[in-house]
């Protein structure tokens, strides 16, 4: 029995085999991660030794360049300046000697950086990788959210789906509201103690609980006010759009939401002074990673199966760039948070330890702001636009037919009307008189070929070499 949202990030991965190029980039990817949680982890254990000079140079340095890497291959095919990057026509071996100059490029740019730009170079990373792959997992979370519940999305619910929906939705938005109280008010004041039962008589006791919550309080207190704001807009949009079919996507959203603002809070109120990297963080950290492989792998061959182009590398590449980069300012912000190791009096000679404890908890804080944002903003994008789009391509795949009243008004114009045939998106261009004509649609905006003359070679697809073999 197929699962379906594991055989699609099975297959979103697969994605990631199908060329030498987007292997090659999975093992720069893979190097990078591993020296940011290997030699990190080392670091702890050596630190005011004379290895941590070594283990903190080559952390830095060779950390960096995978970054650094993935951010030109992310500009250069961003801007459609392809043939800097990589030589899609040449040889195998010119391709590689390529890839390893843009490497060696890319590790000269982090000795630059580290002379003549210090700390602002850490602060660049901080910003464009470390807060936008927090966002990047909060879009892919709501996104799943929503994917979840269109597997079985009625077009309009009946009473029991608006009924079930409504019930989940009032967990949902009961969850966020209970860790809010406990978060803002129960915990830091230690009302009826249970705060002193959260650091001492819990099975995994989390003797920071307190202090953690109030090293931060002013930055936890805007995260749940942003919830506060989703929690508003999730109940405006249920409102409007529950008796439309899209009440299940509404309240799974939100139930998502609320169980991932729990993890965080947890994270938050289980840190100590000293700065681990458990079992649990590593985990997720690579659920996420693996989760949004799948999700460019899928984007890239449903772009390549339509459009019949060739693979872009733009969308692995700039995933690439914003995980590898995570990592290495995760790692960095992990490592620090003791005062007295050798890369926190490099990056922040004149931060005490109060200081750097604070940052490490940040981490956290920052992921339990981000979420709400990101997911407001992923739940409008989904009622205006890719709702329609995703109920209209179940239905042409299953070859449904809408009766009216069934769906929205937008959705009935979208469908042809009963009898009527519908376009198909596998079958285009089919000539006059062969089968399957009647069922198909011309290629849009394509040059037309008289195929039976055409002395072109067929283009490639998904999967198949772009380069020439040896």
């Amino acid at each position: 029995m197929e699962i379906p949202i594991l055989s699609g990030i099975i297959t979103g991965l697969k994605t990631f085999f199908k060329t030498r190029r987007y292997v090659a980039y999975l093992i720069v990817f893979v190097t990078s991660i591993f020296l940011s949680f290997f030699v990190s982890f080392l670091l702890s254990y050596f630190a005011g030794t004379s290895v941590e000079v070594i283990l903190v140079n080559v952390f830095v340095y060779l950390g960096a360049t995978g970054t650094i890497y993935f951010m030109l291959g992310s500009l250069f095919t961003g801007l459609g300046l392809d043939s800097l990057w990589i030589t899609r026509r040449a040889r195998g071996r010119a391709t590689e000697l390529k890839g390893v100059a843009w490497i060696s490029v890319s590790f000269f740019i982090s000795v630059f950086l580290s002379i003549f730009v210090g700390r602002l170079a850490l602060l660049f990373f901080a910003v464009f990788c470390w807060v936008g792959w927090i966002a990047f997992q909060a879009y892919l979370s709501a996104r799943t959210s929503l994917r979840l519940a269109t597997i079985s999305e009625p077009k309009k619910g009946g009473l029991a789906m608006g009924l079930g929906s409504f019930i989940l939705l009032l967990i949902g938005l009961g969850l966020i509201a209970a860790e809010a109280i406990a978060a803002l008010y129960l915990i830091p004041n230690n009302i009826l103690g249970i705060g002193t039962f959260i650091e001492s008589a819990l099975p995994l006791p989390m003797p920071n609980a307190m202090e953690n919550i109030q090293i931060q309080y002013n930055f936890v207190l805007l995260a749940y006010a942003f919830f506060g704001l989703f929690a508003l807009a999730v109940l405006a949009a249920f409102v409007k759009y529950g008796g439309r079919g899209a009440a299940l996507n509404i309240s799974l959203l939100t139930l998502f939401v609320a169980v991932y603002g729990g993890y965080f809070l947890f994270n938050i109120l289980r840190r100590t002074e000293a700065p681990t990297m458990t079992v649990v963080d590593i985990g997720m950290s690579f659920f996420f990673l693996i989760y949004a492989m799948s999700g460019i792998g899928r984007t890239v061959t449903e772009t390549v199966e339509e459009s019949r182009s060739r693979l872009r590398d733009f969308g692995p590449l700039f995933t690439f760039f914003l995980a590898s980069g995570f990592f290495f300012v995760d790692s960095i912000i992990a490592v620090t948070a003791d005062a007295g190791s050798m890369l926190s009096q490099w990056f922040f000679a004149d931060w005490d330890a109060a200081v750097n404890y604070a940052t490490f908890i940040f981490r956290d804080v920052a992921k339990l702001m981000a979420f709400p944002i990101v997911s407001m903003g992923t739940i409008l994008y989904y009622l205006k636009e890719e709702r329609l789009e995703r109920i209209i391509s179940q239905a042409r795949a299953e070859g449904e037919y809408f009766e009216k009243g069934e769906v929205d008004e937008e959705i009935m114009e979208a469908a042809p009307e009963e009898g009527e045939a519908w376009p198909s998106e596998h079958a285009r261009g089919i000539e006059e008189g062969k089968p399957g004509h009647e069922l198909s649609s011309p290629d849009p905006g394509r040059l037309s070929v008289d195929r039976k003359k055409a002395r072109f070679k067929p283009g490639k697809r998904l999967g198949e070499e772009e380069e020439e073999e040896e």
